[in-house]
């Protein structure tokens, strides 16, 4: 199964990707080997991934940044957030890429394990993934970068020049002369043996220069060939990614895309879902046996526990049992040390064990700092101590025992505890197991004109627009606001203007939930206040005409005769995605709105969670219904401040 990009795959995909040139750089982000740079492009937005050693093309599958940016991450937005793409190129037919954006160039390095490096107007190195040196060139701070040593590219080689090549090694194959001697890898050379007419096992010098010439135009050909990405599966897996239809390939199953970046995408993806998942098992599987260690240890506690209650309890129950004997010989004890002391004791306790005396017998023990002895009572050892009465000596068993039985009780609570993480754990492997790659990722080649703003769809069908800064309320009003709809605003200071496309036409239903937009959009949510007041008007009734001396910052506008007010208005949303126009959007729009288009959405409202952790459980919810979609596209439609999940429907 493939795993890195070739030559021939780079060649490809660096034509194709000359459309993003004037791109503008947005952000980058760089987890592991992958730097992503997200740009802004004519079509709207696109993610560039580039992962040494790997490969390098368009991207939808975006994974969450690092909490913290790297180092290098810091370096790489400095220079070059911002900028516009102004080349993308390969470096001859090596396996590299260089992407200039103004006076730098981030350089990929695709071959073996791979480098990222970023480069100044002087080729004067400022950063890289890894610092290294070798024999011909180093990668470090402030050295020149050198490319490695140069190899032959087929694409400039001479028939003459061909000719020779092949020549230098005769006795090589063919397939094994194409791969050495002109840099491709031994799949492309056996496709061109195919489309030569020659067995690729051939040895050259059976081959006349007329057989090296035909390879060479097969060659010529076969890099020169018309675009048709596909997939190739072998055995009901995916077995190769490739920007040509290739011979090799003839009756394996292929699926084409219209573009190399949707299948080196496609492709790539999904390894990666799969070795995320593979890690993710791995650590459940790790996170499981470390629970059954502790599950073993917890059970050998409770044992020890119950042991110790039992025994404590049954010398308790012993003592009581043989009360008068007990008292007896307390009383025997507590007289003799005090006329002989402890030395004396324990020679008249010795001389009695010569003598078989049966009480000197019983003795196992003494302990002079605690006035204690030790008996051998019924096959068990009971320290009884002398200064205390029969009844005291039980209560210190039955003290004991209590003190275990507590212990007990909390063991037992953690090892239920501990079970019940380990079938979450269990659970959880099990899903992995058998969760499938297909999750529904959101992604639209060509951003529509409405996704500059706010915006829902209300349950009566009309396009409610809303501004997120003051540019965009500027643009909304001046632009798209026409007779026919209506405005609508929140009364908090700095809210947003709303319209209602065609609005004028609409019902009651449309108004309040347009007016209800407005108010959960403004900073009445990030204050947490729970409703608020909003008023619609004509679109004539709004204009940029102030009294004499007053002037009006950008995006704001005076309203001017009546408003019709709306009351108490409550600060509740919904999330959830709609199928609007052929294509799905995530949305976030008031509740009655969001359910006229979909059955699963979580509503949401003012709250105490930081903004940056309700996307991430919204997405998690999200996902778990099957929709691939991006933190960041979740933290656009939602209202400025933290908030609560209130409900989850669907």
């Amino acid at each position: 199964m493939k795993e890195e990009m070739s030559s021939v795959d780079i060649r490809y995909i660096v034509r194709e990707l000359q459309w993003l040139i004037g791109s503008r750089v947005d952000k980058v982000y760089h987890d592991g080997d992958e730097i992503r740079i997200k740009l802004r492009t004519k079509e709207g937005r696109a993610d560039l991934i580039l992962q040494a050693g790997k490969r390098f093309h368009l991207t939808t599958y975006v994974k969450e940044a690092p909490k913290r940016p790297s180092s290098f991450t810091m370096l790489l937005r400095k220079h070059m957030s911002g900028g516009f793409v102004d080349a993308i190129e390969q470096h001859g037919f090596d396996r590299i890429v260089k992407v200039r954006v103004g006076d730098y160039t981030l350089i990929g390095e695709l071959f073996r394990r791979g480098n990222v490096i970023l480069v100044d107007s002087e080729n004067r190195i400022i950063a890289a993934l890894r610092y290294e040196e070798y024999r011909d060139r180093a990668i470090k701070p402030k050295a020149a970068y050198k490319f490695p040593p140069a190899r032959e590219n087929p694409l400039e080689v001479t028939r003459e020049r061909f000719i020779k090549l092949m020549r230098e090694e005769e006795d090589l194959e063919l397939v094994r002369a194409l791969a050495r001697k002109l840099n491709m890898g031994g799949m492309y050379a056996e496709e061109i043996s195919i489309r030569a007419g020659f067995e690729k096992t051939t040895p050259v010098r059976e081959l006349s220069d007329d057989d090296l010439l035909r390879v060479y135009d097969a060659m010529m050909g076969t890099f020169n060939d018309e675009a048709r990405p596909n997939i190739v599966f072998k055995d009901g897996n995916m077995h190769d990614v490739v920007p040509i239809e290739l011979r090799i390939y003839d009756g394996l199953e292929r699926r084409y895309f219209k573009t190399f970046s949707e299948a080196l995408d496609e492709y790539f993806g999904r390894i990666t879902l799969e070795k995320a998942r593979i890690e993710q098992t791995k650590k459940l599987e790790a996170r499981k046996r470390a629970l059954l260690m502790t599950l073993r240890k917890q059970e050998e506690m409770l044992r020890g526990f119950e042991e110790g209650a039992r025994a404590n309890q049954e010398i308790g129950d012993l003592i009581y049992a043989n009360y008068a004997f007990i008292e007896r010989l307390l009383e025997e004890f507590r007289k003799a040390t005090e006329r002989l002391g402890w030395d004396g004791f324990k020679r008249r306790m010795e001389e009695g064990r010569k003598a078989g005396n049966k009480v000197a017998l019983m003795v196992k023990g003494m302990d002079p700092a605690e006035k204690a002895v030790t008996l051998e009572l019924e096959g068990k050892r009971v320290k009884l101590y002398l200064e205390r009465s029969v009844g005291e000596n039980a209560a210190l068993y039955y003290e004991k025992a209590k003190k275990f039985r507590h212990k007990h009780e909390g063991a037992l609570k953690a090892y239920e505890d501990t079970k019940r993480k380990l079938e979450e754990v269990e659970r959880l492997i099990e899903d992995e197991t058998g969760k499938e790659l297909n999750v529904r990722r959101i992604e639209r080649k060509k951003r529509k004109w409405f996704e500059k703003f706010r915006w829902f769809v209300s349950s009566e069908g009309f396009l409610v627009l809303a501004g997120k800064d003051a540019g965009t309320n500027e643009i909304l009003v001046k632009k798209h606001m026409a007779d026919g709809d209506l405005y609508c605003h929140a009364d908090v200071y700095g809210a947003p203007h709303v319209v209602i496309k065609d609005g004028q036409k609409a019902g009651e239903k449309t108004i309040l939930e347009a007016c209800q937009f407005a108010v959960s959009m403004s900073r009445a949510w990030s204050r947490g206040v729970y409703s608020g007041d909003a008023y619609w008007a004509r679109p004539e009734q709004v204009t940029k005409q102030t009294p004499s001396g007053e002037y009006l910052g950008k995006g704001a506008f005076m309203v001017y005769g009546k408003r019709n007010w709306l009351h108490g208005l409550p600060l509740k949303l919904a999330v959830g995605v709609v199928n609007y126009e052929g294509e799905d959007f995530v949305v976030c729009a008031p509740v009655e709105a969001m359910k006229a288009h979909t059955n699963r959405y979580v509503v949401i409202r003012p709250g105490s969670l930081r903004k940056s952790e309700l996307v991430k459980r919204i997405k998690r919810i999200l996902e778990g219904w099957g929709y691939k979609v991006r933190e960041e596209d979740l933290m656009a439609v939602l209202p400025p401040g933290n908030g609560d999940i209130a409900e989850v429907v669907g």
